[in-house]
C-alpha cells in the first residue's frame, strides 16, 4: 500500500512536469531520425503517466535514457521512478545529472537529497548549489523558500532572514512573511526584534488570533511592563471570552499595574467560581483584595490558596500570605 501511495504521488509529480513540454537541455547530439524516434516514444511515456500505466512508463522512460541519456527532463524521471520503488541511491545519480544538465529547472529532487543526507558536506554543496541558481533566478520563489529551508535546516538563520527580504521582494510581505520573520528571531533569541515582527502584522491585521497569541507568548517570555501585557490578553479575550487563563492573566496585570482594580476583581471572581480549588487563580483574587485594602477577605483567600498551593505555586502564595499577614497586625 505505501508503495502505490509512493508511485502515485510519482506519477502526479510526472504528470506536472509532462505539462512542460520536453525542453532540449542538452547539447542535440541526435540526429534527426534518432531525435524524432526519441520524442515519439517520450510522449508516450508521458500519455502512459497520465493514464497511470505506471510499469509501461517505466518501461518507456528507460527506454528514452537510452536513446538520449543527456536529456535532464528524462534524468529526472529516471530519478523520480527510482526513487518511488525505494532505489534512492540510484534515484541520486540521475538527479544529480539532471541538475548538472539543467540546474535552473532540477535543482529541487538534488538538493533534496543532498540535504536529507546528514552530512554536512553534502549539505554544504546542496546550499553551495542552491545559492547559484538563485543567483541566476532572483524571481524564483520556490527556489528561494528551498534555499531559506536549507539554511534553517543548518541553523543559519541570519542567512534565511536575508533570503525573507527577497522573498518579500518576489511575493510582497505577507501572513507567511511574518511568521517566518518572528520564528526566525525568536530562534536567534532576537526577543526585541521578535516583537517587532508580530507588531508590524498585526497593525495590518489585528484580528489575527495566532499572531496575538505569539504577541502575548513573546511579552511573557520577555517580562513586558503590564500595561502592554493588558493590551495583549485585552486582544486575545475578544477571541477567547471564556478562557480562565487569559481571564486570570489580564486580572493579575490589571491588579498589580492598579490600572483597574474593579474589572481585576470582576475577571478573578469569574475564575474561582468556575474552578475553586485552582491555587493560582485563588491567589490571584486574594492579592487583589489586598490591592484594593480588604485584608480579611484577602487572608481568606490566600488561607485556601496555601491548600491548594504545589510545589510550583507554594513559594508566590507564601510570599502573598506574609505580606497580608503584616496588614492584619
Amino acid at each position: 500500500m505505501f508503495k502505490e501511495i509512493r508511485i502515485l504521488l510519482v506519477v502526479w509529480a510526472l504528470l506536472w512536469g509532462a505539462m512542460l513540454g520536453l525542453p532540449m537541455n542538452a547539447a542535440n547530439t541526435l540526429s534527426v531520425e534518432e531525435e524524432q524516434q526519441f520524442r515519439y516514444y517520450f510522449y508516450e511515456a508521458q500519455r502512459l503517466i497520465q493514464k497511470q500505466e505506471i510499469a509501461p512508463a517505466w518501461e518507456l522512460v528507460q527506454f528514452c535514457y537510452t536513446l538520449n541519456p543527456n536529456n535532464a527532463t528524462v534524468n529526472n524521471y529516471m530519478g523520480m521512478f527510482l526513487e518511488a520503488f525505494d532505489k534512492k541511491y540510484e534515484a541520486s545519480t540521475y538527479f544529480r545529472r539532471a541538475f548538472e544538465l539543467d540546474p535552473s529547472t532540477y535543482w529541487y529532487q538534488h538538493a533534496l537529497y543532498l540535504l536529507q543526507s546528514k552530512d554536512k558536506k553534502q549539505e554544504k554543496i546542496a546550499i553551495r548549489n542552491l545559492e547559484k541558481v538563485a543567483k541566476s533566478n532572483p524571481k524564483d520563489e520556490d527556489l528561494h523558500t528551498m534555499l531559506q529551508q536549507a539554511y534553517i535546516h543548518v541553523k543559519d538563520y541570519k542567512r534565511a532572514l536575508a533570503v525573507q527580504d527577497r522573498l518579500d521582494s518576489i511575493v510582497g510581505y505577507t501572513g507567511m512573511s511574518a511568521m517566518q520573520r518572528y520564528r526566525l528571531n525568536a530562534m536567534m533569541k532576537n526577543n526585541k526584534q521578535a516583537i517587532y515582527e508580530v507588531e508590524r502584522f498585526l497593525e495590518e491585521e489585528p484580528d489575527n488570533m495566532q499572531f496575538q497569541m505569539f504577541r502575548a507568548q513573546l511579552y511573557e517570555e520577555t517580562h513586558q511592563p503590564s500595561e502592554k501585557m493588558i493590551v495583549a490578553y485585552t486582544a486575545l479575550l475578544r477571541f477567547e471570552p471564556r478562557n480562565l487563563m487569559l481571564m486570570n492573566n489580564l486580572a493579575w496585570h490589571l491588579c498589580i499595574s492598579c490600572h483597574d482594580l474593579q474589572r481585576a476583581e470582576q475577571l478573578s471572581r469569574t475564575t474561582i467560581m468556575a474552578e475553586p480549588s485552582n491555587p493560582i487563580y485563588l491567589d490571584t483574587y486574594a492579592w487583589i483584595m489586598y490591592m484594593m485594602g480588604d485584608y480579611d477577605t484577602a487572608y481568606f483567600y490566600i488561607q485556601r490558596a496555601m491548600e491548594y498551593a504545589n510545589e510550583k505555586t507554594i513559594k508566590e502564595v507564601i510570599e502573598h500570605r506574609k505580606a497580608i499577614l503584616k496588614k492584619l497586625k
